[in-house]
């Protein structure tokens, strides 16, 4: 009884922040409601998750603000808590871990793109640390990694090409792998020649199937005129 207590404000927070991210990204009415439904399917499976959320001065503290702290990242994890980001990656990691089944999948790839899209807004107005977004990148969470390519895509100055090349080459999961083909091939012309070969080499040498989103891109990258 006393976890459900604990747990059930974390149920509410994580909710709403989920609300608050999908509404504002002009989601769908049957979307939002998909959504706002699985969270009280998997609210009994997550109670030990939400566990991680405290309650301080200022309101709820997600866990993973704390985590990326702990990552040698404090200003970013300042940043994603007063933006929210923090809510809407931890929303996304739970649905990540309490349905990985293939039915559940539009759903999680809903959420996960809107985490991308607001992170990506956030970046376009927020100042991050260049060095903070690598060290988190590289000793991140999947769920972490995901948030940062997003900041990436707001803000062409914090994608850097060896972080891009280990998600193409060493990716946690196949959405890193895309989003990281994805910026590579977005900002192929801001990166040098030595960069660009090592970005080359990632998509050549890594094995994806030859019918998805990511064999196409890394196609692009290919296609680029050899200097």
């Amino acid at each position: 009884m006393r976890r459900w207590m604990l747990g059930v404000p974390g149920v509410l927070a994580l909710g709403s922040g989920v609300w608050k991210a999908v509404t504002s990204e002009s989601g769908t009415a049957g979307s939002v409601l998909v959504l706002a439904g699985m969270l009280l399917i998997i609210a009994p499976f997550v109670i030990d998750r939400l566990e991680r959320v405290s309650v301080s001065g200022s309101g709820f503290e997600f866990g993973l603000s704390r985590d990326v702290a702990q990552q040698g990242a404090p200003k970013m994890a300042a940043i994603i808590d007063r933006s929210e980001l923090a809510r809407l990656a931890e929303a996304y990691g739970v649905l990540r871990e309490a349905l990985p089944d293939p039915t559940y999948t539009n759903a999680r790839t809903y959420v996960q793109d809107v985490l991308l899209r607001r992170a990506a807004t956030i970046s376009e107005r927020e100042k991050f640390d260049a060095g903070e977004i690598r060290a988190l990148f590289a000793n991140g969470t999947p769920v972490m990694r995901v948030m940062v390519l997003g900041l990436m895509a707001g803000d062409p100055s914090l994608a850097d090409a060896a972080s891009l090349a280990e998600g193409i080459a060493r990716s946690a999961t196949r959405t890193e792998q895309y989003e990281a083909l994805r910026l590579a091939h977005r900002f192929w012309d801001r990166f040098t020649r030595p960069e660009q070969a090592m970005l080359r080499s990632a998509a050549q040498g890594t094995p994806m199937s030859k019918d998805s989103r990511r064999h196409e891109m890394a196609a692009k990258i290919l296609a680029f005129p050899v200097p």
